[in-house]
This record gives C-alpha cells, structure tokens and sequence, in this order.
C-alpha cells in the first residue's frame, strides 16, 4: 500500500538494532545524573513519536526514520530495567527475576508478530503503528503514575563498615557493641510519594551543579562506560545474544520470503501462527535457565564448601547450543525439502529454547560477575549483540539468495553450536580471566561512586 519494497522494511530492521544499542549506550549517564525514571519517560515518549511515525509512513525514509525512533524508545529497557531488578532483589533471587524479564521479552518478541498480523488483517499495517502507540501512551501513564525511583546513594556509607552482620552476630553474644553499624540507616524515614514518584532524583552528594558541568559529567560517564567492552565475560554475553538476534532475523526472513510462495502457500495468518511454538519453545528455555541454575548454583555451593563462581550456570549452554543447532537444521532442511510442517514448526520451538536460554545465561552471567556494574556492563553487551544483530541483517537477504536455505541454516547450525560451545574456555579459564578484569571493575565501582556518590 505504500510501496516501500521488502529489502527495505528488512534493512530498515538493521538501523533498528544500530539505534538501540545506540540509545542504550546514551541513556546509561542518566541513570547516574537524574535517577533511573527520566530514561523510562524519555524512552518511552520516544517510542510514541516512533510508532506514529510508522503509522503515517509513506516513503523509505519514513521506514528507516521510524525505526530510528522505535530504536531509541527501546534502548531505555535494554539494561535500566535490569539494573532496578538486580537494586531490589538479593542475588539468589535474581535467576528467577531476569527469567521474567527475559520471558516477557521473549514473549513480546513472538506475540508482537502474531498480534501485529490479526491486526493488520482487521483494517490495514498502519493500525499496527497506532496501536503500539496506544500501548506506549498506557506504558508511559504507568511509569509517571507508578514507577518509584529506586535509585541508591552511597554518600552516607562510604565509611561504613561492611562487617556489619557479623558485629551484629558477635553483639548478640556480647562480644562487641557497635551501634554505628548496627543502626545506620535503620531509623530512615521512607521517602514520601511526591519525592518517590518524582521525575529527577539527583545524587545526594554531587559535583556539578550547572547545566554546563553536567554535560561535562555525562560525557565522561558516557565514556566510562565503554571500558567494560574488554572485560570477557561481557564479550561473551554481548557475542551469545547477537547470534541470537541475527538467527531471529534469519528464520523471520525465511518465513516470509518462502512460506507463501508454492509448495507452501500459506496465508498471512498461517504465517504468524507459527509464532505459537516459539512461545512455548521460549517458555521452556525461560524455565531451563533461569529457575533450574538457581537451584543447580545452590547444590554446587553445598559441594564446594559456600563457594559459588559465575561461571557455574554456564554448564547449562551445551544442551542449550545442541538443542538450538538441532532446531536449525530442521527448520532449515524443513523448508528447503518441503518437509511436513511439524518438522520446521518443532524446530522453530528449539530455536526459541536457545534465544531465550542463551539471552537468559548470557545476562545472568554477567550480572553475577560484575554486581556492582550492572548498568554499565549491560550498555557493553547491548551495544555487541545490536553491532552483531545489525550486520547479520544487512546480510541475510543477500546470503539466503546465494547460498539458498538450506546451506544458509547449516553455516547458521554450525555458528550458533560453535558459539555456545565458548561456554567450554570460560568453565575453565574463567576464573583466571575474571582476576584480569579485577582492578578495572574495582577501580571503575570506586570512581562511579566517587563522582555520583
């Protein structure tokens, strides 16, 4: 209806992943400098814009502008959400929280299809676009209306003893008294709704207090955030979930580009009722990684005398790669073959198992590792997997036309085996590659809270 040509909607969808590993890397300062609710709001007006855009578009620059905006508006979930969830939750309930995060990103990413397709066959594609604006003004309701700042200053504690509980332990028995650790910070007010629901929190303690010193300060914590680029485990996590957006953009294309043509024919319907066994494939593959590592990390514990290494949950990678490779392969040769259709829908179930498992481990590995840096890691591992995301999509078109399915699914088995199997050197030489980041993560916790105690 518009004329806007397939190879431009699928390129459009690489600026997609460009804009939000871009926006995630320009909101991380935010977080800092005016609290965590302003990216939110931002975010989400952004999406707004965006979506009515999509709606209105006429020309290929309206698809590539459009989705520059929905990028941006995007970017404000990609690792602030994480870090309000790993703020309010104790670590060994964070498996079982990121597994809800991830599901709810897994499921938005199969029904969005699914729900965009009933939509735009009840009155046409532009509905799509208002209706997701619709869905953002509720969104951004919610957050102005709901969402409490959690954002915490260590100003006050700087000084304080991290030996609290055990003071606490030996002061039951009458070995020491120490009522500065013991009631630091328990006789605080809670903060009263105005202030919580405020839109800017600032820091307690800062040193800018200008519109130009803030600039400067965000343009430094811009740039401070980018030392984690080198830190191993984020390289793995950011690798790990790019394949996961670039085999997502694969299966999408192949989808669309071979199923309503003969021997297939099926109607656009038939098309987004496929996402059903990737949300269930997605379901289980949330569950597998999430809530099982919780209790796998709890039995290594007890074997290892307390002791618990990040790298424990990443055992659980190579029933994820097989698994995922496998679907692959029939989603692949089901397709080319014309195979019956359960063969490439049960393989569309195994690919979601690994995008959601791989997505899951690849976060909580990283969160476990670097505790204290979870915001500017997560930046780091965004802005990998959407590099990663967007040249596999510039180059999908192009390679399923040249190499044809079934070929393009098994290079795609192969990479996406070979890279879960990565999983092998962090299980043994993660440890040691962890000591190597050591002063960099302890010298960035220092100066972050130093600047924005």
């Amino acid at each position: 209806m518009t004329g806007i040509s397939y190879d431009t909607l699928n390129n459009s969808a690489g600026v997609l992943f460009v804009s939000i590993g871009l926006s995630t890397w320009l909101y991380a300062p935010l977080a800092s400098l005016c609290g965590r609710k302003i990216s939110f709001v931002f975010g989400v007006l952004i999406s707004i814009a965006g979506s009515i855009w999509y709606a209105r578009m006429n020309r290929d620059g309206d698809s590539f502008g459009s989705q520059v905006f929905i990028g941006f508006g995007e970017g404000c979930s990609e690792a602030q959400v994480q870090l309000c969830l790993s703020s309010i939750f104790f670590r060994h309930q964070l498996g079982s929280v990121i597994t809800i995060y991830v599901l709810s990103y897994s499921l938005g990413t199969y029904l969005g299809p699914l729900v965009a397709n009933y939509i735009s066959e009840a009155s046409n594609f532009r509905w799509v676009g208002w209706a997701n604006t619709i869905a953002s003004v509720f969104t951004l309701v919610m957050v102005l209306l709901f969402f409490e700042e959690d954002s915490f200053s260590y100003h006050r504690f700087r000084n304080h003893t991290t030996d609290a509980i055990l003071n606490y332990s030996l002061a039951q028995h009458g070995i020491v008294s120490n009522e500065d650790d013991l009631t630091l910070g328990f006789y605080d007010k809670m903060w009263g709704l105005p202030k919580r629901l405020a839109l800017i929190t600032l820091p307690e303690s800062r040193d800018w207090h200008s519109f130009p010193e803030f600039v400067k300060q965000y343009f430094k914590l811009l740039f401070f955030n980018l030392k984690c680029l080198w830190f191993p485990p984020v390289l793995y996590a950011g690798v790990v979930w790019g394949i996961q957006m670039a085999l997502l953009t694969f299966y999408l294309t192949t989808e669309d580009t071979e199923l309503y043509l003969p021997p297939f024919n099926y109607s656009s319907e038939m098309v987004a009722l496929m996402n059903i066994p990737c949300i269930i494939g997605s379901t289980i593959g949330c569950l597998y990684s999430g809530a099982l590592t919780d209790y796998f990390i709890l039995w290594m514990a007890r074997r290892r005398k307390g002791i618990v290494e990040s790298e424990f949950r990443l055992y659980f990678a190579f029933l994820s790669g097989i698994i995922g490779s496998v679907g692959l392969f029939m989603f692949g040769f089901g397709i080319s073959k014309a195979l019956n259709w359960r063969v490439f829908y049960v393989g569309l179930g195994f690919i979601a198992y690994l995008f959601s498992s791989a997505c899951n481990l690849s976060m909580l590995y990283v969160i476990d590792t670097y505790d204290q840096l979870v915001l500017e890691t997560l930046v780091a591992v965004a802005l990998i997997s959407n590099v990663i995301g967007c040249i596999f999509t510039f180059a999908c078109s192009p390679w399923l036309s040249q190499s044809g399915v079934q070929n393009t699914y098994i290079a795609l088995a192969v990479i996406s085996f070979a890279l879960m199997s990565l999983a092998a050197p962090y299980l043994y030489w993660g440890k040691s590659w962890r000591k190597l980041t050591k002063k960099t993560y302890i010298s960035m916790i220092q100066a972050r809270h130093a600047k924005n105690a």
